[in-house]
């Protein structure tokens, strides 16, 4: 179905949510919320996306959202207020309405609302959802596969609040209806606001009732506070990491491991305990990540491994068969295959060849003070430990770096480099 408008409230204040940080950008697995809320938006509507703000969030939403449409709320009247403030990107589509602060709902919800809406004969359509523990939540009074009201938990009597299938707020419905009937939802009610689930009732009273589709709970939970974020945090990275695991992914004790909305990780590999993998990764087969190791927008090649206590900064390509040991921080660099960088070293800015061993406590010293230099060590050279490489820099290949050493020069192939002060031992002055 093509003509779909996007609509996605977002203007609410984070009053419960006590952060300096409005709510809807707070970070889910690599993504602020609002980005999830988009992204699924997207694909439904492509760029017919109106976004219902307030004028704290309009800023970022538009750095953030290029080629959407903004609207302002200016007074928190209620979710019907919302919608009519957006009217004038609604007319002569079908209006979705999607939260801002609603993460996880799935395109497989949304498609199957499209389905229910399109074989209704565009009647209007909503999602509900059946929980267990349904306090708080607007139930859905219901006819047959027709919504009669929704009741609001404040004004539930005790029959009603037994009702256990309750209103996401997610609905789909054309604008000409919509907007023909918006009108008359009342805000005679204790916070002078206009609901738009009250529109429900409204039209089920002149034969338009709505029609309803089933969601899990889980994919209707919205973030209200810290503790709700938490909750939807651990849901999103246990799906991740269920999809993993069904591909041949081994994660050791997955309660305590993040990932990424984005994260490839291929058949084959391990992830060990306390392991945070961050956006852009990718990690071929039969890698082993150790525990406490951080790993972020990099590629990690086949068989390799990486930790435990491992630092991979964006911007960085770890080949194939490679160690990258405990304590090894490795920041916008180059590692080619069969490399060994095995304990207490920082690589940075720096491209390594092939068949390179590093020795503990080795380090480029890739700032002087204005900018980052490079350090470029070819093929086959083996560098002692506790050396420090003075960028710009050249290690040639087959070279040989002996420990201890400060290196400042190119080192030509095949070469042997050795930088370090004569040892002096001298007497102390006993006293008598």
């Amino acid at each position: 179905m093509k003509n779909i408008t996007t609509v996605i409230l977002a203007a609410g204040k984070s009053s419960r949510f006590k952060n300096n940080t409005s709510k809807i950008f707070q970070d889910l697995g690599g993504l602020s919320i609002i980005e999830h809320v988009y992204q699924l938006a997207k694909k439904i509507s492509k760029n017919r996306i109106v976004f219902v703000c307030n004028e704290e969030n309009i800023g970022e939403l538009k750095k953030k959202f290029i080629g959407c449409s903004f609207v302002i709320q200016k007074n928190q009247k209620g979710t019907a207020d919302a919608i009519l403030s957006a009217k004038k990107y609604l007319l002569h589509t079908n209006a979705l309405v999607l939260f801002g602060d609603v993460p996880l709902i799935t395109y497989a919800s949304i498609k199957k609302l499209i389905n229910n809406f399109s074989k209704n004969k565009l009647r209007g359509s909503m999602i509900a959802f059946r929980t267990d523990k349904p306090f708080g939540y607007g139930r859905v009074k219901t006819q047959g596969n027709f919504v009669t009201s929704i009741v609001e938990e404040l004004n539930a009597s005790f029959k009603e609040k037994k009702i256990n299938l309750c209103n996401s707020g997610v609905m789909l419905c054309s604008s000409k209806l919509l907007f023909t009937h918006i009108a008359k939802i009342s805000n005679k009610n204790t916070k002078k606001e206009k609901y738009l689930p009250d529109i429900f009732h409204i039209l089920h009273n002149i034969d338009k009732s709505f029609t309803y589709v089933l969601s899990g709970e889980d994919e209707m939970l919205g973030v209200n506070s810290i503790k709700d974020l938490i909750r939807i945090d651990k849901i999103y990275q246990n799906k991740i990491k269920d999809r993993m695991i069904k591909k041949g992914v081994i994660i050791v004790e997955p309660d305590t491991v993040r990932l990424s909305f984005d994260s490839i990780v291929k058949r084959g590999v391990t992830i060990e305990p306390f392991v945070s993998i961050k956006r852009g990764v990718t990690i071929e087969a039969n890698v082993t990540i150790k525990s406490h190791s951080v790993i972020e927008t990099c590629t990690i090649g086949k068989n390799s491994l990486i930790g435990p206590y491992a630092r991979i900064r964006p911007n960085s390509k770890i080949g194939e068969n490679v160690k990258i040991g405990n304590y090894v921080e490795v920041k916008n660099s180059i590692i080619g295959n069969n490399c060994s960088i095995s304990h207490l070293s920082y690589i940075g800015d720096s491209s390594f060849g092939k068949n390179i061993n590093v020795g503990a406590g080795t380090i480029t010293c890739n700032y002087d003070g204005k900018k980052k230099q490079k350090t470029i060590v070819e093929d086959g050279v083996f560098i002692g430990s506790n050396s420090s490489l003075i960028a710009p820099i050249k290690i040639g290949k087959n070279s040989t770096i002996g420990a201890g050493s400060v290196i400042t020069d190119n080192i030509p192939p095949n070469s042997i480099a050795l930088e370090r002060s004569k040892l002096k031992i001298l007497k102390k002055n006993r006293k008598k």
